[in-house]
């Protein structure tokens, strides 16, 4: 397989722009003509309500595949610089090229956006591709090998389905670029693997996303916000909210319009209600239960069902310190709500903790939003606002330390799979100054150096 992709990528095929848009256009056709299967698949690996798939997984990925179709001619482009005068006659340009054959491995809380995302940025760089789905989402993952089988020849672009052993035989393979989306511990093993082959990677990972609502924001809406960012998949997203640090003079009123955007979103029974989703396996079920025998207590929800996979919207406090759930990215409808005073404290410990994927600030103070952007490193930010930073073409998104490496979304996904090629092109005439033997040469470069820079 590894072979036969390779020389489909030396034929040179994938190179042309009308060849990559026609895989762009093709991809699009398939997941138009198959959107019903596609929720359907969603809906039965992950309880995802219809609205809420559409919205994250295929919406967001036709929205990638339209915009990758109207830049891609510039993308392509080659960039001229400039040439030192002492280089004359000559011209210097920046050449996009494809890195080659990719691999490209998926999770399983958002398993055909989080796959078909990169894959939109490895097919407009002109790469040939294997895409590894999660086994957690075999639904989603059957229905995608069926879309990209209909789509492109086996040897441009192909899916590998399997389990562990079938990942681990992938990424030991010296690939040009590999792309993993997943947690912080299997993407160390990723990297470790990818370095024997000095295999360039990008890394998706997760971590603990702090929210912090300050004493001037607008209680309601950050409430309405952080409970939307927080319940969307069953709090089974990277960039989620994962705990919550109210100003202590606001803590109360905070916790009422909280408990109150949840119960107008999913009514006072959630288990029942059509737009909340459900837990991917009895695993994570139990674990997310064990956080709740951790100490704190439970303001709201903390129900679950194993049969159903079922577990509420909960929100916890007075949690304390050195509990697993401060500590471990939680990864499922569970919000602590911390309480704090001094801005500056807040700060001196955050700055102690790994960086977070995304940082969320609810306040209509500028100059605090850009203290803490500027004091707290973090992958993405949003202001008054979650999720939405990684919901546009126009932004390129990732993490940065233990939350990942590297970015994509639009022309960031271009970029990811391309090489940028430095080429500096001289006709046959030019300075021979430059050339030994030197003799007195040493000076009259000198004078050029000084003259010229």
């Amino acid at each position: 397989m590894f072979e036969s992709l390779r020389v489909f990528y030396y034929s040179g095929q994938t190179r042309s722009e009308s060849f990559r848009r026609n895989g762009l256009r093709g991809l699009r056709r398939e997941i138009f003509h198959r959107e019903d299967e596609i929720l359907h698949a969603l809906y039965q690996d992950l309880g995802k309500p219809g609205a809420e798939a559409y919205v994250s997984e295929l919406g967001f990925v036709l929205s990638e595949i339209k915009y990758a179709l109207r830049n891609l001619r510039g993308w392509m482009k080659n960039r001229r610089v400039g040439t030192p005068l002492m280089f004359w006659p000559a011209r210097s340009f920046v050449m996009p090229v494809p890195k080659g054959v990719v691999l490209i491995l998926g999770p399983w809380n958002y398993p055909f956006q989080l796959i078909m995302a990169p894959l939109i940025g490895g097919l407009s760089a002109g790469n040939c591709i294997v895409l590894k789905p999660s086994r957690f989402a075999p639904e989603t993952a059957k229905i995608i090998e069926i879309i990209i089988k209909n789509v492109f020849h086996p040897d441009h672009c192909r899916v590998v389905p399997g389990h562990e052993e079938t990942a681990r035989e992938l990424i030991n393979m010296k690939w040009d670029h590999i792309f993993f989306t997943g947690s912080t511990v299997v993407g160390r093993q990723v990297m470790a693997k990818a370095a024997e082959n000095l295999t360039p990677v990008t890394l998706e990972l997760g971590g603990k996303n702090p929210c912090i609502v300050f004493r001037d924001a607008d209680i309601g809406v950050s409430a309405e916000r952080i409970a939307w960012g927080k319940f969307l998949n069953a709090g089974q997203t990277c960039i989620a909210p994962d705990t919550v640090y109210c100003h202590e003079d606001i803590q109360e009123d905070f916790f009422f319009a909280l408990q109150r955007a949840i119960h107008r979103f999913f009514g006072k029974e959630p288990e029942k209600s059509p737009d909340y989703g459900r837990i991917v396996n009895a695993h994570h079920l139990k674990r997310l239960a064990a956080y709740l025998d951790d100490g704190g207590l439970v303001e709201m929800g903390g129900r679950f069902d194993e049969k159903n996979l079922y577990f509420a919207p909960t929100i916890i406090k007075d949690v304390p310190q050195g509990a697993a759930v401060l500590n471990e990215e939680i990864f499922g409808p569970i919000l602590p709500v911390l309480s704090f005073k001094d801005t500056d404290d807040l700060i001196t410990e955050f700055q102690k903790r790994p960086h977070p994927l995304a940082l969320y600030l609810f306040t209509k103070n500028r100059v605090l939003q850009e203290k803490m952007m500027s004091a707290l490193p973090s992958g993405t930010v949003g202001i008054n606002e979650t999720i939405k930073q990684a919901a546009t073409s126009y932004l390129p998104f990732g993490g940065i330390g233990e939350s990942g490496m590297g970015v994509y979304h639009g022309k960031a996904s271009f970029d990811c799979f391309t090489q940028f090629r430095s080429v500096m092109s001289a006709g046959y005439r030019g300075a021979r100054f430059h050339f030994p033997p030197y003799g007195k040469g040493l000076q009259a470069l000198k004078r050029i150096y000084r003259f010229l820079y």
